[in-house]
């Protein structure tokens, strides 16, 4: 199963935040799960945080995206 159909299944928990990553393509190589969003913010070089919505509606963005490729 995954993380796309996973979020839609189980829905958004508040507080979650999660960080992508990007190829030069601007394809989605990495979603990374943040367990203490506080700490990760006071990074300097810190990567900006989605909640479970914004992941899941860039998650869907990307596999339409694939899909409509293949």
């Amino acid at each position: 199963m995954s993380l796309r159909t996973d979020l839609k299944k189980q829905g958004t928990i508040r507080g979650r935040r999660w960080t992508i990553k990007r190829d030069k393509n601007d394809n989605i190589v990495d979603v990374r799960l943040i367990y203490d969003p506080v700490q990760y913010a006071s990074f300097k070089n810190s990567k900006p945080m989605l909640g479970d919505r914004h992941l899941l509606i860039e998650l869907e963005k990307e596999y339409e995206k694939k899909k409509n490729n293949s």
